[in-house]
C-alpha cells in the first residue's frame, strides 16, 4: 500500500502539478510540496538575471522519511534543444581573457561557468535525489519540476539568507579545494571579497556580527565560510536585502554591476535558474538559497552547471579541472 506522500507526488505526475521535494541542511525529514495555488507555503525560483521569478505555493506540504524514497515515477520532461558546451580550450581562453580583463581594470573577481552535457540514459531523479541527500548532508537538496518547461536538481551548499524573526543571517562561503590541499592567497582573497560585500549590505543593521573564517566540507570540497547576522526592525522588508545580495561576488563577481555584465557579455549562454536562488517561505521562518551544484534535467540529456570565481591570480587550467570536479556532485550522484 502507497504511503499518503507517494500518493501525493504520484498525484501531482499524474495529474501535471508542480512539485518541489526537498531536503535542508543539516535536517533528516524530506517534504512535499506540490502546486494548489493556496499562496501558502510558498517555494520561490528566481533567475540570476533577476528576469524570471516562479513559485510554487502549497497549503499543507508533506513530511517523507527517507525510507519512503523509493519512488519509481516517470516524469514528464521536454526534449533540450541541440546543445554545443563549450570546449576545454575555449573555456580555458576564457579564463584567460577574464584574467586580462581583472589586471586591467576595477574589476576584482568573476565567476565564469558552463555547462557540461551528459545523454540521459533514463537516470531514476528519485533515487538520484536520495544519494544527494546521503552524500550532502549539509546542502539543500532539491527535485524541482515544473511540467513542460523546468526540471531541476541540486545540493547547494550556500545560505543566501535566514529570516527568523527579527534576526536575519547569511554566509560568505568561496574558495574550493580538495582536503589534501593547502589554502592559497588566491582562495582567500576570493572569500574575503564576498565576506567584505556581505557585510557592507548587513552595515545599516543592528547587532551585526560577523564570524571568523573557517573550512567547512561539501561533498569531496572544502571551501572558506564566514558566518554574518544582524536584528532587522520590525517594518523592514527582507526582499530589499535579498535584492541587495543577489548575485553575491560568489556567483557573479565584484563590483557587482561590472562583473555581471562581463558575464553577459562573454560566457556565451543564459544561466536561467543556475546562480539565481530558491526561496522556502513558511509563516515562521524564511530560507534562501543560492543555486549551485544544480543540473537541468531533459527527456534526452543532463545539463550539469559549474563555475569558479576567477580573480587576476587564477590559472586557467586548473579553473577547467575544478569545474569538471564540481560536476561531480551530480555527475557521481546519478543512477
Amino acid at each position: 500500500m502507497k504511503s499518503k506522500s507517494s500518493n501525493k507526488l504520484a498525484n501531482a505526475i499524474q495529474e501535471n502539478l508542480s512539485f518541489f521535494l526537498y531536503r535542508k541542511p543539516n535536517e533528516t525529514s524530506v517534504w512535499l510540496n506540490v502546486q494548489d495555488n493556496s499562496g501558502q507555503n510558498k517555494i520561490l525560483f528566481h533567475s540570476f538575471d533577476s528576469k524570471i521569478e516562479k513559485n510554487i505555493s502549497d497549503e499543507n506540504p508533506i513530511q517523507i522519511s527517507q525510507n519512503e524514497l523509493q519512488f519509481d515515477l516517470n516524469l514528464k520532461l521536454k526534449t533540450a534543444e541541440k546543445s554545443n558546451p563549450i570546449s576545454k580550450e575555449n573555456h580555458e581562453k576564457l579564463i584567460q581573457k577574464t584574467v586580462d580583463k581583472i589586471q586591467n581594470s576595477e574589476i576584482q573577481k568573476i565567476v565564469i561557468s558552463r555547462i557540461k552535457v551528459i545523454e540521459n540514459q533514463k537516470y531514476n531523479l528519485f533515487k538520484t535525489f536520495q544519494n544527494l541527500i546521503q552524500n550532502h548532508p549539509n546542502a539543500l537538496v532539491y527535485l524541482w519540476h515544473h511540467p513542460d518547461e523546468e526540471t531541476w536538481l541540486g545540493a547547494t551548499p550556500e545560505l543566501l539568507l535566514n529570516q527568523t524573526g527579527n534576526q536575519v543571517q547569511t554566509v560568505s562561503l568561496a574558495g574550493t579545494k580538495l582536503p589534501e590541499n593547502n589554502w592559497t592567497q588566491k582562495e582567500i582573497d576570493e572569500q574575503k571579497f564576498v565576506t567584505d560585500y556581505i557585510s557592507a549590505q548587513f552595515s545599516d543593521l543592528e547587532n551585526l556580527k560577523i564570524s571568523e573564517t573557517e573550512t567547512i566540507q561539501a561533498g569531496k570540497f572544502q571551501h572558506l565560510k564566514t558566518y554574518i547576522s544582524a536584528e532587522i526592525p520590525n517594518d523592514f522588508d527582507v526582499k530589499n536585502l535579498i535584492q541587495n545580495l543577489h548575485p553575491t561576488p560568489a556567483v557573479c563577481g565584484l563590483p557587482k554591476k561590472e562583473a555581471f555584465d562581463f558575464i553577459w557579455e562573454n560566457e556565451g549562454y543564459n544561466r536561467e535558474f543556475y546562480t539565481g536562488f530558491i526561496g522556502i517561505e513558511k509563516e515562521n521562518m524564511k530560507d534562501y538559497f543560492v543555486n549551485l551544484r544544480c543540473a537541468q534535467i531533459f527527456q534526452n540529456q543532463i545539463q550539469i552547471y559549474v563555475g569558479g570565481g576567477i580573480t587576476a591570480e587564477s590559472n586557467p587550467e586548473k579553473e577547467w579541472e575544478e569545474t569538471e570536479l564540481k560536476s561531480g556532485t551530480i555527475g557521481n550522484a546519478l543512477v
